[in-house]
């Protein structure tokens, strides 16, 4: 069974980028703060001062024939404003053991440069290291800011009804139960149902679907959701810190302690690559003029233009950064991915496994007909009694068909004593209706409770009513496929999955009808629980199958426990589908499967991206450097090798962010 809990703070061991409060692993030891808390005017006027200096002292030397130490001054001034902090944090990280860090990489390089008279490039790689470590941590803070601004922080206020007065109070004070108030425009901040008032309701930020759902007394509201027109009073069901809100942004601040297996590789990348690249640099710097009488000077400057190119940064903050863009991408679509390695085993599955009831069908049946063993009249309301007790049984199910026999004939039951409800998974439900044990449930109930009963022949799903003595009757209930389901299972074949297979207990001539219509590869009916759990293990053992299963997240959850991806589909506010699954999808719509399909492999080929061009620029630099290849221009080279390359590598993984839908062919 997979891990399915976070772990915060999660320590990679060589690193100290702070990534929403997790350690990435980059070996680099500085902290990027992703624009959040940098002041961004204390910045320019330092990065201004720092130039003015620069410029003044090559002016100086180059242009005038001043006393020599006077320029040196102004590069020393430059260096000490804008790379003070380098030199600092450096000896910080060594007193600490992170020895290979960047600031230290940095510190040496640049003032080695001073130390071989190289004012200007010493001067400027400090400069340039800074600047491009501010732009690359505001664009790490944009794509952070994106994410979260898909569903607001918590408020400052709830206006709450407390004897008979609204009071604006703390969100965290609110008790279930309660009465608030949202006025039009107004986010809802806590789940609750409506008690008053109709409204338009914008639930786009849950389930990403633009078209507003009508909502009025007794319908469930979610926290997340806008009321656009309507002043409405809800009661709350639960406190805010078991909101829907709460639950998704948790889920996004754990994404981070789920790691892919890219990540992985990449953390201990560079825990080898740094110090490797640094004993590189050393033997460049010192085995051609011991061994071959070369210019200290000459390859000094090229060992220290390796140091600075070395840092794996462009690797080990774009990748995280690729994989978090692509969780926000998927986020915004309604998808929740609970972590970067889940995203990755979207990208990898090859099966395609669909409970069906919710998940290729809509859940909701609508009512054929009712047969009752001791009447043969067609008129519904004769059969009361039947209907009665069914929903009566039904009452403490959840199963689907339960509540669309209580919607429809509940009121029947209104009258009755209900007790002892009993749930047989897989088979239905008994309970004891006014001192007499009924059975309400499959073919399968009938048989363990032992009476001999008559199979109806209308298509639909039956369900069956016994008491222990004998056999009552049958309610015949339909359930229908949803719009998209075909839709979606064609798209997922397109994009890679060779196999699709639907798992139900209904019976066999349902499962094939769905299956037909769907457009699935193949159905196993009439499974219990446990069936569909070993029915996926031999998915799994045949052709190196990837599972993705798809199921409602809350019947399902040892199937979705079982493969290799558990996706809750139709979950929104289910705190079991959300705790059972690695995927849980907002609303009910198959085709968001799909969405977060493209998404995954987006992501994925865009890390790629970064990891094979970071690494052949840097390795280029490097021997370019060895060689000399580059004598002139390697510092700066080597600049564009470490800060160039990462702020490419980081753009390029922001676009992971962004979904556009692929048209179909």
């Amino acid at each position: 069974m997979k891990e399915k809990k976070h772990k915060h703070g999660e320590e990679c061991h060589c690193c100290e980028h702070n990534h929403h409060n997790h350690d990435d692993g980059c070996g680099c030891g500085h902290n990027h703060s992703h624009g959040a808390e940098i002041n961004k005017k204390d910045f320019i006027f330092k990065i201004a001062c720092g130039i003015v200096f620069l410029v003044l002292g090559y002016v100086l030397s180059e242009f005038t024939e001043i006393n020599e130490k006077i320029p040196l001054i102004c590069f020393g001034i430059s260096y000490l404003i804008v790379g003070f902090n380098i030199v600092k944090e450096a000896v910080e990280g060594i007193i600490h053991g992170n020895i290979f860090n960047e600031n230290l990489l940095m510190g040496i390089a640049s003032i080695g440069a001073f130390a071989i008279g190289e004012y200007t490039e010493g001067c400027a790689v400090v400069l340039l290291y800074t600047i491009g470590e501010f732009l690359q941590d505001m664009a790490v803070g944009k794509s952070r800011r994106s994410i979260s601004e898909m569903i607001d922080s918590k408020p400052q206020s709830v206006t709450v009804i407390r004897n008979g007065k609204n009071t604006d109070v703390d969100p965290e004070t609110v008790e279930a139960g309660e009465e608030f108030i949202v006025e039009p425009g107004q986010k809802i901040y806590l789940d609750g149902i409506i008690v008053n008032g109709n409204a338009e309701v914008d639930m786009s930020a849950l389930t990403g679907e633009s078209i507003p759902v009508s909502m009025s007394k007794g319908d469930e509201v979610l926290s997340g959701s806008v009321n656009l027109d309507g002043m409405l009073i809800v009661k709350a069901t639960k406190p805010y810190n078991q909101s829907t809100t709460a639950k998704i942004l948790e889920m996004i601040e754990n994404t981070d302690s789920k790691k892919s297996s890219a990540e992985k590789f990449i953390s201990r990348f560079a825990k080898i690559y740094t110090p490797a690249v640094c004993f590189i640099a050393l033997l460049i710097i010192v085995i051609p003029p011991i061994f071959f009488k070369q210019s200290w000077s000459e390859w000094a400057y090229r060992g220290l233009s390796a140091l600075v190119v070395s840092c794996p940064c462009a690797i080990v903050i774009s990748i995280p950064l690729g994989f978090f863009a692509g969780l926000g991408a998927s986020s915004k679509q309604g998808i929740l991915i609970k972590g970067s390695n889940f995203l990755e085993m979207l990208a990898r599955c090859n099966t395609a496994v669909f409970d069906k009831t919710g998940t290729i069908t809509s859940g909701k049946f609508e009512y054929v007909n009712c047969e009752c063993v001791h009447c043969h009249c067609e008129n519904t309301s004769e059969h009361r009694e039947l209907l009665a007790i069914i929903a009566a049984c039904e009452r403490y199910s959840t199963h689907p068909i339960a509540k669309s026999i209580c919607l429809a004939f509940g009121h029947y039951a209104d009258a009755l004593k209900v007790e002892d409800a009993k749930n047989y998974a897989g088979m239905g439900v008994s309970a004891v209706v006014n001192g007499k044990t009924y059975f309400a449930g499959n073919e399968k109930l009938m048989a363990e409770v032992g009476v001999d009963f008559k199979e109806t022949s209308l298509v639909g799903t039956a369900i069956y009513l016994c008491s222990e003595e004998e056999f009552l009757g049958d309610i015949v209930f339909a359930d229908v496929i949803k719009t998209d389901s075909k839709e979606a299972v064609a798209d997922l074949k397109r994009m890679g999955f060779s196999k699709t297979v639907m798992l139900t207990g209904d019976k066999e001539n349902i499962a094939k009808d769905i299956s037909e219509k769907a457009g699935i590869d193949a159905y196993y009916a009439r499974l219990m629980p446990d069936e569909k759990v070993e029915k996926v293990r031999e998915l799994k053992k045949k052709d190196n199958a990837i599972v993705l299963y798809t199921g409602d997240g809350i019947n399902d959850a040892p199937v979705i426990a079982e493969a290799d991806l558990g996706v809750a589909m139709g979950a929104i506010g289910a705190d079991a589908a959300i705790e059972a699954a690695d995927v849980v999808i907002m609303g009910d719509s198959l085709s968001k499967i799909p969405v977060g399909r493209q998404i995954a492999k987006k992501t994925m080929r865009i890390v790629k991206e970064n990891i094979v061009f970071s690494i052949f620029v840097k390795v280029l630099i490097i021997i370019g450097c060895a060689v000399g290849i580059f004598d002139e221009n390697a510092m700066w080279l080597a600049v564009f090798g470490d800060v160039g390359v990462c702020l490419i590598a980081v753009a390029n993984s922001l676009r992971a962010l962004h979904y556009r839908a692929k048209k179909r062919k």
